[in-house]
């Protein structure tokens, strides 16, 4: 049961409340920052002052009501909240232990930096507890890139980065001691955020349990030691940014992500158009966690293909584990983006060679349009188009350790709305014609007649077992 104030501190409250008005200023983190959860200002000795006293605070009224019921934290009705409010960019509620939720944040009253917010531990003598579900943004935030969660915050709920579009940071302090496991979700998935965080606080574990990159700027954890010899880009001078650790069969591997926002310019009215980023993937042995190999644009061919400049790509997305070669290893794919209007996306291939112990660039399949493993085929199928009516397929198998394109199947639609077939394989070491017809639709008045031209190419290869339409 929770304990009532007394009358008199409920007046006091009041009126405190009633008589004050909220201003609320946004900085940017400065450059130097020691750590992502630490503030560097110049009136950090009244904002400790103010910390203290909300310490002092919430410890009363823990001790007073117990802990926050956090599978409960959303539920409460307006009948419940004795106080709402508005600051010049947040609007906020009243918890039942006094603290505060932020409700809501609104990017245009944000005229000092609207690329990097941060979120206040105190309005108005009250503690911020709180950050409540899809706060951030109403009815968006889309120049968010950057997230600060002040010290003393404790709780973060559902979907609360849900109208964030282009946010890809957050940095939240050893006080978060819980985030609802939808927390950094848009659109129904996990979105691709990196957590800067100390590596023994919750929100560590947090992250490395869903999934999520962390930036860690001062290691404690033997685990990311390694973090003190890539604070830039091993081609390039591109700070650090965020790192995830994957698990493979045979060894663990790290993908570092360096990465600049450029935020300076764009507070001076610059178009940035794609962040300057660079990724690298260590191998590690699994029981020394030691580094083996280092994978990097360094191994590519540099005139071609780096690991630079990646528009879409995150230390989520960037690797991927899989066998492309068929011989029981598991093989390292590096995602490099999509591009033009996303229907064409490329990678590169890392073949694990037992002989040696070590990953084999694959220089072919970085050419391969949108790859696909067809382990029932024993293949990688390649998909492509030019334009609108015209699409392919390629064929691709491993022969003798190499990388071969061995057929191509072509689907065109003509002008009048017919379907061509052309199915050409690689036979006895030359390319030959296989297959090549024509089919009509059935009725060339029906409106969109070639779907019925189309659907008959199709019904073509069911059960070929060569093609997989």
């Amino acid at each position: 049961m929770m304990k009532k104030k007394s009358s008199t501190a409920r007046l006091l409250s009041a009126a405190f409340l009633l008589g004050s008005t909220v201003c609320l200023a946004l900085y940017g983190w400065k450059e130097g920052t020691v750590h992502p959860a630490v503030e560097d200002r110049e009136d950090a000795v009244s904002e400790d002052v103010n910390r203290e006293a909300g310490a002092a605070f919430a410890t009363e009224y823990a001790a007073e009501d117990g802990q926050v019921n956090h599978e409960n934290a959303g539920s409460e009705t307006a009948e419940h909240l004795p106080l709402t409010g508005e600051t010049d960019c947040f609007s906020y509620e009243e918890l039942p232990d006094g603290t505060l939720r932020i409700t809501g944040y609104d990017e245009e009253k944000n005229t000092q930096d609207p690329y990097r917010v941060v979120i206040p531990s105190m309005i108005d003598g009250r503690r911020v507890s709180t950050l409540g579900r899809e706060c951030l943004g109403a009815p968006y935030a889309g120049d968010l890139l950057e997230l600060t969660v002040s010290d003393g915050i404790t709780t973060i709920e559902e979907g609360a980065i849900e109208n964030a579009s282009d946010i890809s940071l957050i940095r939240l302090p050893d006080s978060v001691t819980f985030i609802d496991e939808k927390a950094f979700w848009r659109n129904e998935s996990p979105w691709p955020v990196a957590i800067a965080c100390e590596d023994t606080s919750y929100a560590y574990t947090y992250a490395a349990e869903k999934g999520y990159a962390c930036q860690v700027m001062e290691p404690v954890l033997p685990e990311n030691a390694f973090l003190d010899g890539y604070r830039t880009g091993t081609t390039t001078d591109i700070p650090y940014f965020a790192h995830v650790r994957t698990e493979g069969e045979k060894f663990d591997y790290i993908t570092i992500e360096f990465r600049d926002n450029e935020i300076e310019k764009r507070l001076e009215g610059e178009m940035v158009y794609q962040e300057p980023n660079e990724f690298l993937v260590l191998v590690l042995d699994k029981d020394r966690k030691s580094v083996l190999q280092r994978i990097d644009s360094s191994c590519l061919d540099a005139d071609t293909v780096a690991f630079c400049g990646l528009a879409g790509v995150s230390c989520q997305n960037f690797l991927s584990l899989a066998d492309w070669n068929f011989d029981g290893e598991e093989d390292l794919c590096c995602f490099r983006g999509r591009f033009g209007t996303g229907a064409a996306s490329f990678s590169s291939l890392f073949v694990y060679e037992a002989d040696s112990g070590s990953y084999t660039y694959v220089p072919a399949f970085s050419g391969i349009d949108t790859p696909s493993l067809r382990e029932d085929k024993q293949c990688i199928y390649g998909f492509s188009r030019n334009g609108a009516a015209e699409h392919y397929v390629d064929r691709y198998e491993f022969i003798e350790g190499q990388l071969v394109n061995v057929a191509r199947l072509g689907q065109k639609v003509t002008d009048g709305n017919a379907v061509e077939i052309t199915d050409e394989r690689l036979l006895n070491g030359t390319w030959q014609q296989y297959h090549r017809e024509t089919f009509y639709p059935q009725d060339p008045s029906a409106e969109e007649a070639w779907m019925d031209a189309y659907e008959q190419s199709e019904r073509l290869y069911v059960g070929d077992g060569y093609w997989d339409l």
